[in-house]
């Protein structure tokens, strides 16, 4: 540890007012990506074993910006068509209602150690902790939409859609009355124009989630005939990445879940370019 100085300094020249806008992050865009948890063909996990460990997966290009691979169905020329080029999977949950964006919640509790010798806590442990996504889709007569309330799988065993096409004739779904746990992993996709109009884009990536609560649904002349839909996040054994205590070392550790920053207005606040592992 360094001596006390002898000489102080001042509340600005000591870098007391340093503040930074660009890194601040509100409103924006958003977009919400999800698909059936498949086990290690779904990995979302950053890094994969290795010596050294390997890069796994982004939601980024090596240039920093947004994968054009995300997408199972697209929208072209005013139809959603089957995306028939190599593709990670996932659909667009699509509009979301403005007041009801992802909603994060942490849960955590926790039993504190008390004395008779004071009032305050002696010690303290962190006995639960957890995370829910709460996020109220207003594109209720999509398919994917329907299925994802009804808890229904919305991919077979090797990975290809069942989720019925727009306009299907004939179309029906039903809730079944069996239960039902369908595995799903959630992208949430956030961008903002920073200074000089460059993006700057957040992912998160919560790899295994179930339904655990579903809102009501209300129809009137301004809701949609749709409700929140929430899930649980819980450990995925193939989500790993490198351990945040000391991500030098290159031993990877079990993860909840990651964030992912990128966009040019990213790269910009770099002072130099260097990475851990390429």
């Amino acid at each position: 540890m360094p001596a006390i100085p002898a000489v102080g300094t001042t509340y600005d020249l000591g870098g007391f007012s340093q503040v930074d806008n660009r890194f601040y992050d509100r409103g924006g865009l958003c977009a919400v990506l999800i698909r059936d948890n498949r086990g290690a063909s779904t990995s979302i996990a950053p890094f994969t074993a290795g010596s050294p460990p390997t890069r796994n997966f982004s939601p980024f290009s090596l240039d920093g910006n947004l994968r054009s691979d995300l997408f199972i169905v697209s929208l072209v020329n005013g139809v959603w068509v089957t995306n028939t080029s190599p593709n990670q999977g996932f659909w667009l949950i699509g509009a979301i209602d403005e007041k009801s964006g992802p909603d994060r919640k942490p849960a955590i509790k926790h039993d504190d150690a008390m004395i008779l010798q004071s009032n305050f806590p002696f010690d303290t442990d962190i006995t639960s902790e957890g995370i829910t996504i709460t996020f109220t889709p207003v594109e209720p007569l999509k398919p994917l939409i329907r299925r994802l309330r009804y808890n229904l799988p919305l991919q077979d065993g090797s990975g290809n859609s069942i989720v019925e096409d727009p306009g299907e004739a004939n179309y029906v779904l039903s809730k079944p009355t069996s239960m039902v746990y369908v595995d799903r992993q959630i992208i949430l996709i956030f961008a903002r124009r920073k200074a000089g109009g460059l993006f700057l884009y957040t992912a998160e990536g919560y790899s295994l989630c179930r339904l655990t609560d579903i809102g009501n649904v209300k129809r009137d002349k301004t809701n949609a005939d749709s409700g929140p839909l929430g899930f649980t996040v819980l450990p995925d054994p193939f989500h790993v990445d490198l351990d945040p205590s000391n991500p030098l070392d290159g031993q990877l550790v079990p993860v909840l879940y990651s964030t992912w920053q990128g966009g040019p207005a990213w790269a910009s606040l770099a002072s130099t370019q260097w990475a851990v592992y390429s």
